[in-house]
């Protein structure tokens, strides 16, 4: 039985004292958790009724409690549904009610977000426990566990259902892939447990038999001092959060002599910051890419690899991976030139959750289509160059223009909006709104984004505002992304940052 509650269990027999979490100071065994998670199970079965296939929300920042859940809920045959913690209130209720989970599970700085779901909202304290009580062993390979939510282009969120045996696959691909992930080690995780670079990272780790080193949100000293005091070897960083850690003072001369390796993905890297990162760290980097919908990591640009043109590169496909760029007729283009990069291998999601539609124009003859544009090389690595779906990414976060346009299309002075990325050297891209204004009006920059406050978490909120009289759209009325992000981009080797 290929599991994460199966991962566990085994782990818990081999090294039954060897800390799986540190957290704030505290740290969990493996029996401990393993025990816990089970009673936790138990009771989520007994009490709750929770059936094989029910969902159960989570909105939280990260915590061993999180883990703990995600294990019970495993053993219980649930799927867990993360929530960013980041968004609004309504945003929130979204995405809940796309879900209809059984309950939501919300710590208590986070109620406040949960206001406006209409399902039963628990905490962990009031989380039904059966003391001593056994496993109810429900977790199946083949099942749905994780159900990680990323947007479209429409900007209504999806569900990216995942099944144990994909996230057992990512492990070990991990395991294959990253030097220094060795047993007995100690592994940062940083990045937010409802992204699949957090949660998938964390996974990873402590099924290479590491310690997971739990940081609750990303505060850049902070980080500093526990990679430093908890003697950290690997972990999981956003080229934002490297920019970040970095511009500290006290990141030179600190002593990080532990650390073996660094991932890094979610969006691209500039050389000089990679340079310094590895000037300061002094340890190994290692590149991935992947999305939610392809369970997280699939190619890997080793450190070895950083050189001439292939330090642009995300890498090759790890084991069982395959890549191909294809063109509009989704046949196979020659090594070099543009098209769309597809995957296929094990790590394929199963499917959006509900949405046939989506789920069928995303994945064909069996390929997931990423929505990135990009070369090959002729020894199999990866060029990304471009986004066929408009997607901003800043700071490792994925925000859709369509979504951040409906918001702001709500403003009453507001006729036409359009909202693209343009680079930024601390985020990777910024949030441009391109709007139109009504007739009479003198809306300012600041005036909409302080409106846009109530209404989008901040990392989507426009981070300036161009006003003009004409918004470029074709013959359908599809609007030009490419021809508003070009000024912005000019000079810059790729379209992405």
């Amino acid at each position: 039985m290929r599991t994460i509650a199966e991962v566990l269990r085994w782990r818990a027999r081999r090294r039954p004292e060897f800390p799986i979490t540190w957290y704030q100071g505290r740290e969990r065994s493996l029996a401990e958790m393993n025990r816990t998670s089970s009673e936790l199970a138990a009771g989520l079965v007994g009490e709750l009724n929770v059936e094989p296939g029910d969902r159960v929300a989570i909105l939280d920042k990260n915590s061993d409690d999180y883990i703990e859940l995600l294990f019970a809920l495993d053993k219980a045959g649930a799927i867990a549904c993360p929530v960013n913690w980041r968004l609004t209130a309504s945003e929130v209720a979204t995405v809940v009610a796309d879900a209809e989970p059984k309950a939501l599970v919300v710590s208590n700085d986070l109620r406040q977000s949960a206001d406006q779901v209409s399902c039963r909202v628990l905490d962990y304290s009031e989380l039904p426990r059966e003391k001593g009580g056994a496993d109810p062993r429900r977790d199946r390979e083949d099942h749905v566990t994780w159900q990680l939510y990323t947007s479209g282009t429409t900007g209504l969120p999806k569900g990216a259902m995942l099944t144990n045996l994909s996230l057992v696959g990512l492990s070990a691909n991990l395991l294959m892939e990253i030097k220094g992930l060795d047993e007995g080690g100690r592994s940062l995780v940083a990045m937010p447990l409802y992204h699949i670079g957090g949660c998938g990272w964390a996974l990873g780790a402590m099924s290479a038999g590491c310690t997971a080193v739990i940081t609750r949100e990303f505060v850049p000293q902070d980080i500093l001092r526990v990679i430093v005091e908890q003697k950290v070897n690997t972990g999981f960083l956003v080229p934002a959060a490297l920019l970040f850690l970095t511009s500290l003072p006290e990141a030179r001369g600190a002593d990080f002599s532990a650390l073996k390796n660094i991932l890094y993905g979610a969006s691209p890297i500039t050389p000089e910051l990679l340079k310094r990162s590895i000037e300061i760290f002094g340890c190994r980097f290692t590149q991935v890419y992947g999305l939610t919908e392809t369970t997280g990591a699939v190619t890997f640009l080793q450190h070895e690899e950083h050189i001439g043109e292939r330090f642009l590169s995300c890498g090759r496909s790890g084991f069982g991976h395959e890549l191909k760029v294809v063109g509009v007729d989704d046949r196979e283009v020659p090594n070099g030139e543009i098209g769309e990069i597809v995957y296929r291998g094990p790590a394929t999601m199963a499917g959006y959750w509900r949405k046939e539609r989506d789920t069928a124009a995303a994945i064909r003859d069996g390929w997931f289509h990423t929505g990135d544009a990009g070369t090959m090389d002729g020894d199999g690595f990866i060029y990304i160059k471009d986004r066929i779906k408009d997607m901003i990414i800043s700071g490792g976060e994925n925000i859709y223009p369509a979504e951040v346009e409906a918001a702001l299309a709500g403003h009453p002075e507001v006729a036409d909006v359009a909202v693209i990325g343009i680079p930024d050297d601390k985020w990777g891209e910024a949030v441009k709104a391109v709007v139109i204004r009504k007739p009479d009006s003198d809306l300012t920059a600041d005036e909409l984004i302080e409106w846009s406050q109530s209404r989008l978490a901040g990392f989507k909120r426009p981070r300036s505002v161009d006003f003009v009289d004409v918004i470029p759209r074709n013959p359908s009325g599809k609007i030009l992304k490419k021809d508003l992000r070009a000024p912005y981009w000019r000079g810059q080797e790729r379209a992405v940052h």
